[in-house]
C-alpha cells in the first residue's frame, strides 16, 4: 500500500511538471528559472503546440537576456513531455558551426537530470529522448537541409540572419503535414530577414513577445548597469544599442551610413 501511494505521488508529480512549464524551470533549473517576461512568450507558444493549433510566434529579447536558454528549456519540456508519444521539433539556425553546435550543447546541459534520463545525441545533429527528437539544422544556402518534419514545432533561432529564401522553400513545408506552430527567434537588425517579416505579422496577430533591455533590468538590475555603461560609451544613437538592446530595426534610413552621413562623403577626392 505504502509502495502504491507512493509511487501515485510521484506519477501525480511528474504529471504537474510536464503541465506546467513554471515549475519545471523552477524545479530543475533554479538557478536558470525563467523569468516573467520569457514565461510571458512561453506559455501562449507552448499552449499552441499542445492544442495542435498552429500558428506564428516571434520572440525578440535584447542581446543576453535569455533567449537562448528559454529557447532551451522549452526544448527539454517538450521532450521530457512527448517521450512517450513520439515527435519532432527542428531548430534552424544560420550555421551549423558555430550556432547549431552550440544550442545543442546548451539543450544536453538541460537535458543532465533524473526525469531526462537516456537522453542523447544521435546522428550528429538530432538529440532524442525516448521517441521525441530535436534536429538542429543549418539554413545557411549551402546547407543540404530537407526532408526532415516538424511535428511538434518549427524553430528559426536567431532568425535576423536568416533569408526568406532559404526559410520558405526548405525550411517552412516541415510542418506543412504537421501544421505545427512556427517560432522565430531573435534580435533586430536590418529589414528584409525572416525575422522582420515574421514580426510585422506576429505583431499584427498579437502573438509578438518583446523584451528589451529596460524591460530585462526590471528583474535583472545588474543587466540594466551593463546596458547603460555601454550607451554611456557609445551613444544612444549608436546602431549596436539601437538594434541589440531597444530592439530597432535598422532600415535605410537608419543604417550606419545613412543619407546624411554619404552626402558629407562624396567628392573629387579618391
Amino acid at each position: 500500500m505504502g509502495y502504491d501511494s507512493g509511487h501515485m505521488a510521484r506519477r501525480d508529480a511528474l504529471r504537474r511538471l510536464v503541465s506546467d512549464f513554471g515549475e519545471f524551470s523552477r524545479l530543475l533549473y533554479p538557478k536558470k528559472a525563467v523569468r516573467s517576461y520569457q514565461m510571458e512568450a512561453a506559455g501562449p507558444i507552448l499552449r499552441a503546440i499542445a492544442a495542435g493549433h498552429g500558428g506564428s510566434f516571434a520572440t525578440i529579447f535584447s542581446r543576453q537576456s535569455g533567449k537562448d536558454e528559454l529557447l532551451a528549456q522549452m526544448e527539454a519540456y517538450l521532450l521530457l513531455r512527448y517521450k512517450l508519444r513520439g515527435g519532432s521539433l527542428v531548430v534552424g539556425a544560420p550555421t551549423f558551426r558555430p550556432q547549431c553546435v552550440v544550442s545543442r550543447r546548451r539543450l544536453m546541459g538541460r537535458l543532465d537530470t533524473a526525469l531526462h534520463r537516456g537522453a542523447g545525441a544521435t546522428e550528429g545533429y538530432r538529440i532524442a529522448l525516448g521517441a521525441a527528437s530535436v534536429a538542429f539544422m543549418s539554413t545557411d544556402a549551402k546547407a543540404n537541409a530537407r526532408g526532415e518534419t516538424a511535428d511538434i514545432a518549427l524553430v528559426a533561432n536567431e532568425a535576423q540572419d536568416i533569408t526568406l529564401e532559404v526559410w520558405d522553400p526548405r525550411f517552412a513545408p516541415m510542418a506543412a503535414s504537421t501544421n505545427a506552430p512556427m517560432l522565430v527567434s531573435g534580435t533586430p537588425w536590418m529589414a528584409g530577414s525572416l525575422l522582420s517579416r515574421e514580426r510585422a505579422i506576429c505583431r499584427e496577430r498579437g502573438t509578438l513577445f518583446e523584451a528589451d533591455w529596460q524591460r530585462v533590468a526590471e528583474e535583472v538590475p545588474a543587466y540594466g548597469a551593463h546596458v547603460r555603461d555601454k550607451i554611456a560609451k557609445l551613444g544612444a544613437n549608436h546602431p549596436f544599442v539601437k538594434t541589440e538592446y531597444c530592439l530597432v530595426e535598422m532600415g535605410s534610413e537608419g543604417g550606419l551610413f545613412p543619407a546624411a552621413r554619404q552626402a558629407q562623403m562624396r567628392g573629387d577626392h579618391e
